[in-house]
């Protein structure tokens, strides 16, 4: 059985397309293992860099500032936290209170820093995600272009929720910036930017592309040329 894993408990196998593989002590001292960070791992580690947290901060942190662009199985934070701690990169301490439940706090370890700065250096591998809406797009012609077109303009308005969402929640990072983890607040904000600005720029993209779907009816040779010409000038 896999370290940090229970009997019974489904523990899938890490993404690894962008590993960091090392040779780092286990901890403070420790034998010497093989480090490799699969998504969710660098999710915990790159969490845990802003400061110790506790399993429940971690998803809450988790969801408000990683999930959006960051897709990983969040049911495996708990036994992904434990393994990360059997390999020596996370420190688990336990907090007393006398008017709560005791919590267990997670950290860093200078492993964990490490294989976080080495997974860091590898080059930035562009991402391999599906585009459903591409795949409707690809696949257009074996459905009616009014069909094609009511569910491009729903996913547009999915789009927008979701960007009204991001920033709203980008308002109340912005609050942080003068708060003590403002350095780190200060590139999540970037991310956040980001990502707001892609998926506006997807919604815009529908608004141009959906008028081009009636033209599609008929075409033939000798509508190739205006109907190139039509999605040059929309597109521009």
């Amino acid at each position: 059985m896999r370290p940090g894993s229970e009997a019974g408990a489904p523990v899938s196998e890490p993404d690894l397309r962008g590993v960091a593989d090392a040779r780092d002590p286990a901890g403070d001292g420790g034998p010497a293992v093989t480090v490799t960070l699969g998504d969710l791992e660098v999710a915990l580690l790159g969490l845990l860099s802003v400061r110790p947290m506790t399993g429940y901060d971690i998803g809450l942190h988790f969801d408000r500032a990683l999930a959006p662009w960051w897709d990983t199985p969040r049911t495996q934070i708990y036994p992904k936290l434990r393994d990360l701690a059997g390999r020596g990169l996370v420190r688990e301490s336990y907090v007393v209170q006398r008017s709560k439940p005791n919590k267990r706090v997670y950290s860093l370890t200078e492993s964990g820093h490490a294989a976080l700065r080495r997974w860091l250096a590898l080059p930035i591998e562009r991402s391999r995600t599906r585009q459903h809406m591409m795949m409707h797009m690809f696949l257009g012609n074996l459905v009616d272009a009014g069909e094609l077109q009511e569910r491009l303009r729903s996913y547009r308005q999915e789009l927008m929720g979701e960007a009204r969402r991001w920033r709203g929640i980008r308002e109340r990072f912005t609050r942080s910036l003068s708060g003590p983890y403002r350095q780190a607040v200060y590139f999540e904000l970037l991310a956040l930017e980001y990502l707001i600005e892609a998926t506006e720029f997807e919604a815009s993209w529908i608004d141009r592309v959906v008028p081009l779907a009636d033209d599609a009816t008929g075409v033939g040779q000798e509508h190739t040329d205006r109907l190139l010409d039509m999605m040059r000038e929309a597109l521009r």
